[in-house]
């Protein structure tokens, strides 16, 4: 008996955890953004292009803090799924995601990269959704464009769209990819940039997307 509650305890930690801290990371996010400002550019551009091809949003790691909550009050047209390591920092995000009703997410292994990168084309391919990727995510270098973004993009013909923000006030986390949180009363700028289409891009190698996508992707 006791070897079963101990156990039952355990998992019941393990998804009550995560739930608890998504819900009230979410609402301090949500309370915390309402004091803000923002001037919001491409968004129109982004919806219509969602509507009727593929789409990878593409954002660095360190900005998904407020991500979520900016789609959702931006841009809830669509079901959005994120990559989502099953690591314990990914359940605490996977968390948050799935409080949103249109929320999904594609857990893979940091340890199994080509499965991962097989079940992102494929849900590409299958999946009228798009697709947000951190391509330094989870683990870093940061401001690093790992191949696995521009694979798919590549193999699936999927357009990619830069998303970034920028805070006029914030705070930095001492994590690794130095998390940006805006403060109380900041102006944000929120940018959708250009489309980038690699598959029509001509003849270009592995290493030519991933600098492509990186100069797309402001740091700052």
């Amino acid at each position: 008996m006791t070897k079963w509650y101990k156990q039952s305890m355990r998992r019941l930690s393990s998804r009550l955890f995560p739930f608890l801290v998504a819900t009230l990371g979410k609402g301090l996010i949500r309370a915390l953004l309402w004091t803000c400002q923002y001037q919001i550019k491409g968004l129109e551009t982004f919806k219509a292009l969602a509507a009727k091809e593929r789409c990878i949003l593409m954002l660095w790691h360190n900005r998904l803090a407020i991500t979520p909550s900016i789609l959702y009050q931006y841009a809830p047209d669509f079901i959005y799924a994120a990559l989502v390591s099953n690591s314990r920092d990914g359940q605490l995000i996977s968390a948050v995601i799935h409080s949103y009703e249109a929320g999904r997410t594609i857990r893979v292994s940091h340890n199994a990269r080509h499965k991962a990168l097989q079940d992102l084309i494929k849900y590409l391919k299958e999946k009228k959704e798009v697709v947000i990727i951190t391509p330094d995510g989870p683990r870093g270098p940061c401001y690093q464009v790992k191949p696995g973004i521009a694979l798919a993009a590549l193999e699936t013909s999927a357009y990619v769209i830069p998303l970034t923000w920028k805070a006029s006030r914030y705070w930095e986390l001492k994590t690794w990819d130095k998390l940006k949180i805006p403060k109380p009363f900041a102006k944000i700028d929120i940018a959708f940039e250009s489309p980038i289409h690699l598959a029509s891009q001509g003849n270009i190698d592995l290493k030519q997307a991933q600098d492509i996508l990186k100069k797309a992707l402001p740091q700052d």
